[in-house]
């Protein structure tokens, strides 16, 4: 897969794919579909309609990469809703994680996803707990550590991920530094 955006029939075509049965190219259209950023409607219309649970993750992974704030309030109303699929919600802690550089730490749109984010710390999902770590870790926001420093002690492994949520606590500390730092040089 190429890093640019995809032709219009590719397009197409990856949008036919992300609503099929055939999951190998379900996963090829959603990865295909993060750099077709104009599929942004679209594809929010297909998850206002989609209830299948790895269509629904298909198509949020494809959003995740879009970039698109418009889409914030959408995600962490997706996180804090427990008749969601945890693969689901997880996803949607990821989106969080990879925008939380362009939402000022100051701002209401930061805390929302934050207090969401705290509040999937204690779901009885490894998945969601484990989601909800690694973005938190991704808001350089200092006075998470402690909430971080706390799933430590929370040594679950996590099917379909590599580790345990104590894992994934111990490295988003370490990326919590990290981005504080590019928040700071990014005066964010």
């Amino acid at each position: 897969m190429s890093d640019t955006q995809p032709t219009p029939e590719e397009r197409d075509a990856a949008l036919k794919d992300i609503l099929g049965d055939d999951p190998i190219a379900m996963v090829k259209a959603s990865k295909l579909l993060c750099y077709a950023k104009a599929a942004t409607p679209t594809l929010l219309r297909f998850l206002e309609a989609e209830t299948r649970v790895d269509t629904r993750h298909a198509i949020l992974y494809a959003l995740t990469w879009h970039g698109h704030l418009a889409q914030w309030d959408l995600m962490v109303g997706i996180l804090k809703d427990v008749q969601e699929a945890p693969l689901v919600r997880g996803q949607a802690a990821e989106y969080l994680a990879y925008n939380f550089l362009n939402v000022r730490t100051d701002s209401a749109e930061f805390r929302v996803a934050v207090d969401a984010l705290l509040e999937a710390l204690k779901d009885p999902s490894p998945e969601v707990r484990y989601c909800a770590v690694h973005a938190l870790g991704n808001t350089g926001h200092p006075p998470l550590r402690p909430a971080l420093q706390e799933m430590i002690q929370d040594r679950t492994p996590v099917p379909g991920w590599v580790g345990t949520v104590s894992s994934q606590a111990s490295e988003s500390m370490e990326w919590l530094e990290s981005m504080h730092e590019r928040r700071l040089k990014n005066g964010f």
